[in-house]
């Protein structure tokens, strides 16, 4: 394709329908990768920092110390949600995890996050004295972290560090 000259002596290309299907077909292209990147950007999650998580699973046993399992049950990830109405999450909850509602300390171990979930270590010591070590595994959900699951750590600890 030769350039063309004008009367005003400015060049220009003549627009001829291959030259207007490539041009559309070129931002066609583009606004589909723009699409595509945008959509892998916004669905990366930053890894929170540890203290983020030990909020959701705080958050969570205050709700349990106080009855309040609605509150409880809106700070489980929506597989749980799936699985266990509220009356079905409530009585769950008292007949497997009673007793970390009334612990006397709570202390963090290691958080692993990978992607948009996570593993959070958790210790509890009863008035007894008797400790339980439970793995909390955390989802992203949205611009939240929800737990996902509670799971018992075998053996049970020794002692919490005083």
């Amino acid at each position: 394709m030769k350039p063309a000259i004008d009367a005003s002596a400015k060049v220009y290309f003549p627009m001829t329908r291959p030259v207007k299907a490539s041009l559309l077909l070129f931002f066609f292209a583009l606004c589909a990768s723009a699409v595509v990147v945008t959509h892998q950007v916004r669905s990366q999650v930053p890894p929170p920092a540890p203290h983020q998580l030990f909020v959701v699973v705080e958050q969570q046993l205050a709700a349990f110390r106080a009855a309040d399992y609605t509150d409880a049950y809106r700070q489980a990830s929506s597989d749980v949600q799936q699985k266990f109405t509220p009356p079905q999450y409530e009585a769950m909850i008292r007949r497997d995890y009673g007793g970390i509602s009334d612990a006397q300390r709570i202390e963090f171990g290691f958080v692993k996050v990978s992607g948009s979930s996570a593993v959070v270590q958790v210790f509890f010591r009863s008035t007894n004295g008797s400790g339980r070590a439970f793995l909390y595994s955390l989802i992203a959900e949205g611009d939240s972290w929800k737990i996902n699951g509670v799971q018992p750590m075998q053996p049970p600890p020794r002692g919490l560090h005083v």
